[in-house]
């Protein structure tokens, strides 16, 4: 089961005065250069300081998966792994959001010190705090090299950020119900999850993200890779999907912004059914008998 760790909380007005009762999320659907940890870092940072002055209650931004380099030349991806909380991306972006108030979620190639584990498609939760959760994604693509290069991860977390409790997930991820389905008993009302969904499967990544939303009953926002790589296109843009399932966000260029309510998940389950609560409480129980 997941593992739900206790964050801070910005309390009262956000910047611009924004009230903390209902804040913006940005997926940002960026076209990172591969194999250029820095540049990605800057082009990162422009687009975030220009969400947060067009959007003066964001609280949260989702980056594509294996930001930090790019999703390209997977067999030469382990060049750029680093320490989930003490490598370059993390310091990057913690003092970014320690600036301006504000939670990042962004994919990264990840590699742990003294492991032969390997290296892991993981996403990290960054806040003022500094690195709230790093998740490894589970699910890696067979029909690509993903399942050759990189180990599967195990664990899930929850943390408190920004006033919502936030679990993550990869890409993949997002083609199967369980790791949103886990986040949501312990507790999830939003999943940031960061991907690289290539064509011609668009469509199936808009199924898969607003499917996640509704069947589980959370919030659920992705940010894709956009643009033409070696290996693949990357065409269909992230979004922010509400708990019914449906589109919550308006797109201007790479940017899909929406506003979240951190008292709807409650009310949502109470009027529309509890479908984590109902399964939960059915575990276990004998099936009815039915006569002839």
């Amino acid at each position: 089961m997941a593992e739900v760790i206790q964050g801070v909380f910005p309390a009262g007005e956000g910047h611009g005065g924004a009230l903390a009762g209902t804040s913006a999320i940005a997926a940002l659907n960026l076209s990172p250069e591969p194999g250029d940890p820095e540049g990605n870092l800057l082009l990162a940072e422009r687009a975030i300081v220009a969400a947060w002055r067009r959007e003066p209650s964001l609280r949260w931004v989702v980056l594509p998966e294996l930001f930090a380099c790019g999703y390209s030349a997977l067999e030469s991806v382990h060049r750029y792994a680093e320490d989930a909380d003490r490598g370059a991306s993390a310091r990057f972006f913690v003092g970014l959001a320690r600036e301006l108030g504000i939670y990042i979620a962004y994919g990264f190639p990840e590699a742990v010190a003294g492991s032969v584990s390997g290296v892991f498609d993981s996403a990290n939760l960054a806040g003022p705090e500094g690195v709230l959760a790093t998740y490894r994604k589970r699910n890696l693509v067979r029909t690509t090299p993903e399942h050759y290069v990189f180990t599967a991860g195990t664990e899930l977390s929850i943390v408190e950020a920004g006033g919502l409790r936030i679990s993550l997930a990869v890409c993949w991820d997002l083609g199967f119900p369980e790791v949103a389905r886990e986040a949501a008993l312990g507790g999830a009302d939003l999943i940031l999850a960061p991907a690289a969904w290539r064509e011609p499967w668009g469509s199936q990544y808009d199924l898969s993200c607003a499917a996640r939303a509704l069947d589980s009953g959370v919030y659920l926002t992705s940010a894709n890779q956009i643009g033409a790589y070696p290996e693949a296109r990357f065409d269909s843009p992230g979004h922010v999907y509400g708990l019914d399932g449906l589109r919550v966000s308006r797109t201007a260029d790479a940017t899909s912004i929406g506003e979240l309510d951190p008292g709807a998940p409650g009310r949502w389950r109470r009027l529309y059914g509890n479908t984590i609560e109902d399964q939960a409480s059915d575990v276990g129980e004998e099936p009815l008998e039915i006569g002839s």
